[in-house]
């Protein structure tokens, strides 16, 4: 028996900039193709976010023939980006990791640079590239791109519709920026799910995802809100990792939780919305599901 049904696939090429949706989508190496292989740092090579720079959330990004890309803001105008080459200098991920990346150019670096009204510098994942998340965190064994600590991040709309309905305000999915959108009836079976199937590729758990300031952004504007943060706290909170959990507690507590990520595999597999979502084996979620 089918568990959902794949409703929407997005990426984010430029990690904190606008998302790209998609109707299909190939398995790469680092997750789903195009998905977070940019990032803006500063120039100590720590990334630049949303929580930081709002502003982020209005950067169009659409993909180039050829690998590059194009990017344009309000009353900021566009620059196109070059195809990444070869690595050329390193900067910072989650966890400090250092990761070699091929820098984007003093061109784009100006026009991000005047967008956020401080230094910085655009930089990709090259062929080949990308990092591994430290061992001691026990998320899995898939390299990564500029994702947090997953390679792909699932969320389920009977989760978020639970949520839109405790909250005081509106919100979309998009202001989670997950990856993969899976229609379901049961909010919260998602946090159970340990091994997966959507289509031809095959997903497994790393973690239950803890929530930072950035869904509380519009991802249409820019604009600050209170939620969703106000019933993440509420219904979702982490205060205490169980010992199922224990490495990577530094992450879970004190944060909320939404969605999974996963890691995802085989390459070369292609997800389309309308495939079918069936679960193969479950655990008990870390923290119990909301009434």
């Amino acid at each position: 028996m089918a568990d959902g049904t794949l409703t929407s696939i997005h990426i984010h090429p430029v990690k904190s900039c606008r998302r790209i949706e998609l109707d299909t989508v190939e398995v790469s190496a680092l997750g789903i193709g195009n998905d977070r292989m940019w990032q803006v740092v500063d120039d100590d090579g720590y990334p630049l976010h949303q929580r930081q720079h709002p502003i982020m959330a209005t950067v169009e990004v659409s993909l180039s023939d050829g690998g590059g890309l194009r990017l344009s803001a309000p009353n900021s105008g566009s620059v196109d980006v070059p195809a990444p080459g070869q690595a050329d200098r390193t900067v910072k991920s989650l966890f400090r990791v250092s990761v070699d990346v091929a820098d984007a150019g003093d061109e784009t670096a100006d026009w991000f640079s005047r967008l956020l009204d401080q230094p910085a510098r655009l930089a990709a994942i090259p062929d080949g590239g990308g990092w591994d998340v430290p061992p001691q965190f026990e998320l899995g064994d898939q390299r990564m791109a500029f994702g947090d600590a997953a390679p792909v991040l699932v969320t389920t709309t009977s989760s978020l519709d639970w949520l839109v309905g405790k909250a005081k305000e509106p919100f979309g999915m998009d202001r989670f920026r997950p990856n993969l959108v899976v229609e379901n009836d049961d909010p919260w079976v998602e946090d159970t799910w340990v091994e997966f199937t959507i289509g031809a590729a095959s997903l497994a758990l790393g973690m239950p995802w803890p929530r930072c300031a950035m869904p509380q952004i519009d991802q249409d504007n820019g604009e600050r809100h209170k939620e969703p943060a106000v019933v993440l706290k509420a219904h979702r909170w982490c205060s205490e990792a169980p010992s199922a959990a224990e490495a990577a507690r530094p992450i879970l507590e004190g944060n909320a939780l939404f969605g999974i990520g996963c890691n995802i595999r085989p390459e070369g597999a292609r997800l389309s919305v309308g495939d079918t979502v069936t679960v193969q084996t479950t655990a008990d979620p870390l923290i119990p599901a909301p009434v």
